[in-house]
């Protein structure tokens, strides 16, 4: 087994190839009643493995904390709880008994045209005055989005387990300077003091914008990390393959991807993505299943 802050995937197993298929969302509001719908939809699919709800970049206004949404709109972090609630509290009204789902709370590093470097903000002026204090405020929001999930279970006899998660589309190309990601990633890490809740990465690995040391220590080398690359393409999977490799005769670390995101129309079939992946680590770790799949749409 190969163990990530809070899970386990096995390295060699006779599991079927294709695990369970998700869709996940790039959020254009914060809007209950948007996020109650897509919740409905995911009960009523009987959504089982992980979804991401990608609610944008951390973004800073009149001194509240909250992200720049897909329709270029400040979210607070409050409007952003209300919202995954709303979805919560859909899929257990209608999803089918005993069902597993991870809920993914996602931003991302991107800052659009002019990316953040280091200290510099080169166009976006609504960004964080301290990505290590957004971090720990996103950390702060997270379990306790946690404890209420747990605390409506009991208080209704649900018997669906619905875990929250955090998430970060990690780009090395939205964030060349690397601070901003280490820092918000890092005070998440030390907020939740453990692995869990955990923090999926479900950016990429482009070279020639991070060392590889630095690619490690965001998709693994903080308690909470745990990997879902975006395998939208065979190169994609040879990237991520590549870090593998260094995590093997680095750090002496068979490690495990945990599972594939994929981007719908132009990019890979799950089905193909997930393939790729294990191919493409086949004679690094001998992985032979992954346990998420999820296309994420607008």
């Amino acid at each position: 087994m190969a163990v990530v802050g809070p899970f386990s995937i096995s390295i060699a197993s006779n599991a079927a190839i294709t695990p369970p298929h998700t869709t996940s969302y790039y959020e254009r509001s914060a809007n209950p009643a948007v996020l109650y719908h897509q919740g409905e939809q995911a009960g009523k699919d009987d959504a089982q493995g992980i979804v991401i709800l990608d609610f944008g970049r951390p973004a800073y206004l009149d001194g509240i904390d909250g992200t720049w949404s897909f329709s270029d709109a400040f979210v607070s972090l409050a409007s952003i709880a209300s919202a995954v609630e709303s979805y919560v509290s859909a899929y257990y009204r209608y999803a089918p008994s005993h069902a597993t789902l991870d809920v993914a709370v996602g931003t991302n590093n991107s800052c659009g045209t002019g990316q953040p470097c280091r200290g510099i903000v080169c166009g976006c002026p609504d960004e964080p005055p301290s990505f290590t204090a957004w971090g720990s405020e996103f950390a702060v929001s997270i379990e306790q989005l946690g404890a209420w999930v747990t605390s409506v279970k009991a208080q209704n006899g649900f018997t669906d387990d619905v875990a929250i998660v955090a998430a970060d589309d990690a780009e090395p190309g939205f964030d060349p300077g690397f601070d901003n990601t280490y820092k918000l990633l890092t005070a998440y890490a030390t907020t939740v003091g453990g692995s869990s809740p955990a923090m999926v990465d479900y950016g990429s690995a482009d070279p020639h914008f991070w060392t590889e040391r630095q690619l490690f220590k965001v998709a693994y080398g903080l308690a909470p990390d745990i990997p879902m690359p975006e395998i939208y393409n065979s190169s994609n999977a040879t990237e991520w393959a590549a870090l593998l490799r260094y995590a093997k005769d680095h750090h002496h670390a068979a490690l495990a991807i945990y599972g594939v995101l994929t981007g719908g129309d132009g990019t890979n079939s799950p089905q193909t993505a997930v393939t790729e992946m294990l191919d493409a680590v086949a004679n690094i770790t001998s992985q032979q299943s992954i346990g998420w799949s999820s296309t994420i749409v607008h």
